[in-house]
């Protein structure tokens, strides 16, 4: 194997090292990797004040007409 092949196999492993690296996004970092079937894994849902249930229930009621 000669010096100059030997160089470009260095550079390019490191070129691909460097683009492992920056594959790695930050907010993929901490996702669940693994589900769990007919399970929500998500944050829970914030409860619905008096005044929209109450708007929901408006707008069901317009929807029946």
């Amino acid at each position: 194997m000669s010096a100059g092949f030997a160089n470009i196999l260095k550079v390019l492993a490191l070129v691909l090292f460097a683009a492992g690296l920056a594959s790695c996004r930050e907010e993929e970092q901490g996702r669940p990797l693994h589900y769990v079937h007919g399970e929500y894994g998500g944050k829970k849902d914030t409860p619905l004040t008096a005044e929209q249930k109450r708007a929901l229930e408006l707008r069901g009621l317009k929807q029946k007409n």
